[in-house]
């Protein structure tokens, strides 16, 4: 875990050495076999873009993924619908992926719904009635309905009106009444979700089984260590998790969201992030 400090302390100032490299691989040097990696997607495994359907993973990136997938658990957390991430992943070579900030997930093959999915897919029916015609008011924005979640994008909106934009959707979504859900904002994105469905429930719901498969089902056995890497606020709470499970978060791009509680490592970009998985686990990108 010391290694891992040093290296947050050199990848802020952005450093690529030897030195760094070592320290690098000392992340996973006693852990490496018993890792269980979890990965945000947009903003992690590759740079965000203009318009969410542009954001593809390089193809050695692809072919990187699946052979780490060969050698530990990976899994993928995304607030993209599942339809979607398996357009644009390896889907069954992961251990597993969760869509929808971690409504539906896929693991070992088969879907599972978060308890709260349901009560969420019945809400995002009417709000996206009341949110139709919000494109047309606001050039630039565009609206991605999933199965369980909704999303308002605002990158191509004009910077001096994104602040109003934000205040406009607050009070446009408490006319909606949609009790169960809640608004999230992330990069240039506002996210319409249940409060209960999120990363972190579902790194822990992932971790907890693949845990016991590595114990055959009892109490002892392998000591699992988890790592998740990601770069929204939606990911914090769940690199937190993985912290408190005894493992690592690592914080992708600037200042991470809290300046308080467990220190995250801190990478500045995808590049870095396919970086640490090559040199950690000798991947050949």
């Amino acid at each position: 875990m010391g290694g891992f400090t040093d290296y947050l302390k050199i990848s802020r100032k952005g450093r690529r050495t030897k030195i760094e490299r070592q320290i690098l691989s000392d992340v996973t040097l006693k852990n490496k076999k018993n890792a269980v990696l979890f990965l945000d997607f947009d903003g992690t495994l590759a740079p965000i873009q203009e318009k969410p359907d542009h954001v593809y993973l390089q193809e050695n990136h692809f072919f990187s993924l699946k052979t780490l997938s060969s050698r530990i658990p990976v899994f993928v957390l995304s607030g993209r619908s599942l339809p979607d991430l398996q357009k644009r992943l390896p889907v069954t070579d992961l251990a597993g992926v969760s869509g929808d900030h971690g409504a539906s997930r896929i693991y070992r093959g088969k879907v599972f719904l978060d308890p709260n999915a349901e009560i969420a897919r019945a809400q995002i029916t009417p709000l996206a009635t009341l949110f139709q015609e919000i494109p047309e008011q606001w050039p630039g924005v565009f609206i991605e309905r999933k199965q369980f979640s909704l999303s308002v994008h605002y990158r191509q909106l004009a910077i001096e009106k994104q602040e109003a934009f934000i205040s406009f959707m607050g009070k446009t979504f408490l006319q909606a009444n949609t009790k169960d859900l809640e608004m999230r904002t992330g990069k240039c994105v506002l996210e319409f979700r249940h409060p209960e469905i999120n990363k972190e429930s579902a790194l822990k719901w992932f971790f907890k089984r693949v845990s016991e498969e590595a114990s055959g089902g009892s109490s002892g056995g392998v000591s699992l260590f988890p790592i998740m890497v990601g770069d929204d606020k939606t990911d914090w709470n769940a690199i937190k998790t993985a912290i408190n499970l005894g493992g690592v978060g690592v914080w992708v791009g600037d200042t991470p969201p809290e300046s308080h509680g467990p220190e995250a490592a801190r990478l500045s970009s995808p590049e870095q992030v396919w970086s640490f998985l090559s040199h950690s686990w000798e991947l050949t990108l």
